[in-house]
């Protein structure tokens, strides 16, 4: 593992179990048994650290959302896939899920940072487009379509990491129908 990878796995770590505040850079160096001057040389400071990370975890959730996409596959096969692809990431990456969660309910979580991350969403928002242009999706800003499945896949893993909560397979394709239901046109 690179340093920079060592920087980056500590960093995900404490912000997931202490949060983006508590979370200093000399902690950051105590526990990722890095120098400061290495960190630096990788990082501007803790904002560029925690920007850089959150940037990479979208990149890698953005390709997780789209995995194993069948383009023959009918829209709504494709839709419950995607709700899947993002459920299990999640679920199979607790303290990243975490960080991400930390990250877009602070501050910084800026337009310029949307904006930079949005390139990697841009299947899932072309995915989005083309289930309103063919009349599978209610006519609403494909950001919001987007942020309603992350937030009903965010409920279903946060009650299954910090509740403790059993899903079965029934129960989750039932939350999967759940979730289409609200953004499917009737």
């Amino acid at each position: 593992m690179t340093k920079r990878q060592q920087i980056i796995d500590t960093t995900i770590q404490l912000v997931a179990e202490m949060g983006l505040y508590a979370t200093s850079m000399g902690l950051i160096v105590k526990e990722s048994n890095v120098a400061a001057g290495t960190i630096y040389h990788y990082f501007k400071n803790k904002e560029d650290l925690i920007k850089t990370v959150y940037s990479e975890l979208r990149e890698e959730m953005g390709k997780a959302f789209i995995q194993n996409i069948d383009n023959a596959l009918p829209y709504k096969e494709k839709f419950f896939l995607i709700w899947k692809n993002l459920f299990y990431y999640f679920k199979d990456n607790p303290q990243k899920f975490q960080f991400i969660e930390h990250y877009a309910s602070s501050p910084l979580e800026k337009n310029e940072v949307k904006d930079i991350n949005q390139r990697h969403y841009q299947p899932a928002i072309n995915f989005i487009q083309k289930g309103i242009e063919k009349g599978y999706l209610r006519t609403l800003p494909e950001s919001f379509i987007i942020q309603l499945i992350f937030a009903h896949v965010s409920v279903v893993v946060r009650m299954i990491l910090f509740d403790e909560t059993d899903i079965s397979v029934t129960t989750l394709q039932l939350l999967i129908q759940s979730c289409w239901d609200s953004v499917r046109i009737n």
